[in-house]
């Protein structure tokens, strides 16, 4: 089943990363310069598909909201099977589905199958070996930048970290909690792994950190307006 869901989903992402990558480089002859080239190729190339999965996740969020006053009432006030057919009852009133929840999962499915191509090609492309940029030695070996440490990894969460913090201002607890530990199981993963990989993954975290911005600002001044009109 993965067999088959790697040649159908991630391996053609694959070949269109190794095309920009490759292509990139025939122009510019630096592959530090042609990974931030892949990276915004494909950042804005799928900034319509993150748009749409966020504002599916969105309707997912507005509708747990409607209902969850009424969902804790019915679990301070209900039990068992009570409790169960009070939910049950307010799901069909708001036409929700707990399915529905599975929403929420969308921007995570987007992200999955380019990491794993991402992952896939340039933790193990042996034209970036031994290639330099920007002060990083080799593009296909950790960076060990901080006498044997690797700065990469730290400077990729750190902006992953403000991104998230950004992001999820205005969510659950438990979101937020989610966005803290996908920024560090990112670090784990990539800490050992190519700084070409790295740089890959920085200059997504940036542009996930100015489109959070950009999103933020926009939301702000839409809600100022209504506030203005009301």
């Amino acid at each position: 089943m993965f067999a088959v869901l790697y040649e159908v989903l991630i391996l053609p992402i694959a070949h269109c990363f190794q095309w920009v990558l490759d292509t990139s480089y025939t122009r510019t002859e630096s592959f530090g310069t042609s990974i931030v080239v892949l990276s915004l190729v494909f950042n804005f190339v799928l900034l319509p598909i993150y748009h749409f999965a966020e504002k599916v996740q969105n309707k997912e969020r507005a509708a747990r909201a409607k209902m969850e006053p009424k969902v804790q009432e019915f679990k301070r006030c209900f039990s068992g099977y009570e409790r169960h057919m009070m939910i049950s009852a307010l799901y069909r009133l708001h036409h929700y589905h707990p399915v529905f929840a599975l929403r929420g999962l969308v921007p995570l499915l987007i992200q999955v199958p380019v990491f794993i191509a991402a992952y896939g090609l340039l933790s193990h492309y042996p034209p970036i070996w031994e290639k330099s940029f920007l002060g990083i030695a080799n593009l296909g070996a950790p960076d060990g930048l901080l006498g044997g440490v690797n700065l990469l990894p730290i400077v990729m969460t750190v902006i992953n970290l403000i991104s998230a913090y950004i992001y999820s201002r205005d969510l659950s607890s438990r979101e937020r909690m989610q966005t803290w530990i996908v920024a560090m199981v990112f670090f784990v993963l990539l800490y050992t792994s190519p700084s070409g990989l790295v740089l890959y993954w920085i200059c997504n975290n940036l542009f996930s950190l100015i489109k959070n911005i950009v999103y933020r600002v926009a939301r702000s001044g839409s809600t100022l307006r209504r506030i203005s009109n009301a």
